[in-house]
Parts: C-alpha cells; sequence; structure tokens
C-alpha cells in the first residue's frame, strides 16, 4: 500500500497539476499521435497491397482499408492544424476505433487468417501504450475495451479454436505491456516534477535578485540622498558659507527626511532579520488607530505641501495582536503611497473596521490616477517597478513589498481593492485580538 500511496501520482496528479502536467508534454504528444498515425497509413497501404494477392474477399479489405486511410489522412491533417490535450484522446481513439473495427469486418466477412486479427489486438496494445501519447491511464482503459471487446467477438460473433488459444498469451502481453506503460508513465510524471522544480528554483533566483536590485536601489538613493543633503548643508555651515539662520529652514524638511530612512533602515533591518533562521514574531495587543494618529503628525508637512486632508474613521474595539515594530512599518509605507499618488487639495481616508471573520479591515483610500492593469499583478512584490508620484517624483518601489511582507508574516493580508474610477483603495486585513495570549 506504502508503493501505490509513494506513486498514486503516475494515475493521476491534483486537478490543476494535471492540467500543468498536459500542457508540458503536449508537444510530446502529438509528435505521439503523428509517429502512431503514420504507422497506421503505412501499415494498411501494405496490407492492402499484401491482400490483394490473398485468398479473400478483396471487396471487403479494399472498403475497409479505404475508411481508415481516410481516417488517418484527416487526423494526421488535424496534428498540424493544433490539437488539444483532449483532441489527442479522441484522435487516438478513433484510430484504435477505425483499426480495430475494420480488422473485425474483414475477421468475420473477408475470410481473413485468424491470427490477422490477434496480431493487430498486440500491436494495439504496444502502440497505445508505449507510442500514442496517451496518459497511462487513457491507454488502459482504451486497451481494455480493445480486449472485452476481442472476447465478446470470439465468443459470440465468430468463435474460433485459435483465439481461445492465444487468450494466455493475450492476457500475458496485455500485463506486461501495461507493467511497461507504468515506468514509462512514471519517467515522464517525474520529469515534469523535476521540471516544476527547477523552474521554482529559478523563481527563487530571480526574486532573491530583484530584492537585492531594491535594497542597493534603497540604500543609493532614498537612503544617501538625504544623508548626503544633510552632509552638504553641515559642511557650508562648519565652513562659514550659510549661517544658522539660513540653515533653520532646512532643519524641518532635513528632519523629516531623516524620520523616513530612520524608519526605511528599520523596515530593511526588521526584514532581512524575518529571514534569519529562528526569527520570532514579538506579537502583542496593537491600537492601530493610535499608530495613524502617530503617522497622520509625522507626515504633516507633506500633507500640508499637497493640501491634503487625512480623514480617519476608526471603530475603538479594533484592536490587532501583531508585531508592532512591522505593523507600524507597512502603515507608513502605505500612508506615503496615499500621499504621493493623491492628487493636492484631495482628501486621504482611512477607516479601521471589524468584520465578520475575526479581522481587522483597514482600508486606505485616495483620490488620484488608478494603477495601471500591467502593474496590479506586481503591486505587491519585489518586482514592481517604481511609478512616478503626482509630482514627478520616484522611489525605489520597495514600500508595499515590505508592507505586504510584514502583513503576511502577521497572519494577515493585503490587496487592492476594488474602487471607483480615479480612486485607489488599499484594503489591510489582520487578526483580531481576543485578549488571549
Amino acid at each position: 500500500m506504502h508503493f501505490f500511496s509513494r506513486y498514486s501520482y503516475i494515475w493521476k496528479f491534483d486537478s490543476d497539476q494535471e492540467r500543468e502536467y498536459s500542457k508540458f508534454v503536449l508537444a510530446s504528444n502529438v509528435t505521439s499521435l503523428r509517429l502512431v498515425t503514420f504507422i497506421t497509413l503505412f501499415g494498411m497501404s501494405l496490407f492492402l497491397l499484401i491482400d490483394y494477392f490473398k485468398d479473400v474477399d478483396f471487396s471487403y479489405v479494399l472498403g475497409s482499408r479505404i475508411i481508415v486511410l481516410s481516417g488517418a489522412s484527416i487526423i494526421m491533417w488535424l496534428t498540424y492544424k493544433g490539437l488539444s490535450a483532449r483532441g489527442i484522446v479522441i484522435s487516438v481513439s478513433l484510430i484504435v476505433v477505425l483499426n480495430f473495427g475494420a480488422s473485425l469486418v474483414t475477421a468475420k466477412l473477408a475470410g481473413m487468417p485468424s491470427f490477422y486479427l490477434t496480431n493487430l489486438l498486440f500491436l494495439i496494445f504496444l502502440l497505445v501504450v508505449t507510442a500514442s501519447g496517451l496518459h497511462f491511464r487513457q491507454a488502459l482503459i482504451v486497451n481494455t475495451i480493445c480486449l472485452i471487446t476481442f472476447l465478446m467477438y470470439s465468443n459470440f460473433i465468430k468463435i474460433d479454436h485459435f483465439y481461445f488459444s492465444q487468450y494466455p498469451h493475450l492476457f500475458s502481453i496485455f500485463l506486461y505491456i501495461h507493467i511497461v506503460g507504468i515506468v514509462l508513465e512514471s519517467r515522464r510524471r517525474r520529469n515534469f516534477l523535476q521540471f516544476k522544480e527547477l523552474e521554482l528554483q529559478s523563481r527563487l533566483v530571480d526574486d532573491l535578485n530583484q530584492q537585492k536590485n531594491k535594497v542597493i536601489s534603497v540604500l543609493s538613493h532614498d537612503v544617501a540622498s538625504p544623508l548626503n543633503s544633510l552632509s552638504a548643508l553641515l559642511y557650508m555651515q562648519t565652513k562659514g558659507e550659510i549661517t544658522e539662520k539660513e540653515l533653520r529652514p532646512y532643519f524641518s524638511e532635513l528632519s523629516e527626511e531623516l524620520n523616513n530612512v530612520s524608519l526605511l533602515l528599520n523596515g530593511l533591518i526588521r526584514w532581512s532579520r524575518s529571514q534569519m533562521k529562528g526569527f520570532v514574531l514579538d506579537k502583542v495587543p496593537v491600537n492601530l488607530h493610535e499608530i495613524i494618529e502617530n503617522k497622520k503628525k509625522l507626515f504633516q508637512s507633506q500633507l500640508k505641501a499637497k493640501d491634503l486632508q487625512l480623514i480617519i474613521e476608526t471603530d475603538p474595539l479594533a484592536r490587532i495582536r501583531a508585531d508592532e515594530d512591522m505593523i507600524r512599518i507597512a502603515i507608513h509605507n502605505i500612508v506615503s503611497n496615499a500621499i504621493k499618488f493623491s492628487k493636492n487639495g484631495t482628501s486621504i481616508r482611512f477607516i479601521i473596521s471589524r468584520n465578520g471573520n475575526n479581522k481587522v479591515q483597514v482600508h486606505v483610500i485616495n483620490i488620484g490616477e488608478s494603477i495601471p492593469e500591467e502593474a496590479k499583478d506586481k503591486l505587491f512584490t519585489f518586482q514592481m517597478r517604481s511609478m512616478a508620484d503626482t509630482n514627478g517624483g520616484r522611489g525605489a518601489g520597495l514600500g508595499l513589498a515590505l508592507s505586504a511582507f510584514f502583513v503576511r508574516l502577521n497572519d494577515g493580508d493585503i490587496y487592492l481593492a476594488p474602487s471607483a474610477e480615479g480612486k485607489t483603495t488599499f484594503c489591510i486585513e489582520l487578526p483580531l485580538d481576543n485578549g488571549k495570549q
């Protein structure tokens, strides 16, 4: 039983993986179908010539061969027009029906020798399992139907002692060929699993490269630029090129930029620590309203610069249990993103509520250009490219990816909710704090 449970995939994968497998082997299965079709065309043409010189009723032979050749020619034509996985199954089944059906007719009506039918049945068993392109389960069904048809034919339609003598050979060859079929199917499916594993590893490497490039971009732009500005101003002040009075107006802007840099670096540190083995989340009760109120104060100058209103609607009982630092970073990035992409003179709504699934939902709604369709699939990944905000500025495009990572690490979810034209709504869902440790 352990053997069958371990190799059950030989029969069939789960539905999604089976569809992927069918696509993976489709090209080779079409080639296999062409091979079987060519063997049918070549074999029927050759037998037509041979049967002409035999002591048989050639009119039945000619008619059956023409039907088989016509059907096989149409199927060969279809293989070059494009066939689906289901089309291949139907085509192979038709070839078997045409060949075996024609052989039954000629064996009964044209006086064909008895060994002709059994030899053809052996050949059908072999081709259907090894060369037709059918999956093992499909080949087994087709061959079983052929075997049962032959048994009924030899017992009720044309009773021949030669047929009876061939039963042991038929059953043994049926068994042996399908054992070979299991081995072939196992190899093909194992090759598919290895291919998928390599594909997954390739995607992981690509993701790691994307993350590395994003981090380098952040360090070189979002972190280095404010520090360079501060360094330049301090250098000018020490050299007497700018007075303290002239320097003072820059303090507020520099302080805000340094706060953002500090939070960004903290986010990168938390992210890098989370990649380490043995990392454990520090989950505590978190008041989202307090976090957002603090962010409102932190972003006051940016809100004022764009004449934006940050409206907070909250449920006082909507408390969550999560790693507070991670959630602060996620909220900070979402608010920053909303400010960047809001039109001047509009408002940003922050709605905190509970749903019926023990979750707290945070909706962040801003008015501005809608996110392009082609960017939505990569919105919360490290593959997302930076987009120009309403003032033409560009960041590294890392904020949403970090936010999504931290939210999901805390058993939450983040997604782009449906919105009216000209509005963008981000939704964060996090577990409700039920008071239990």
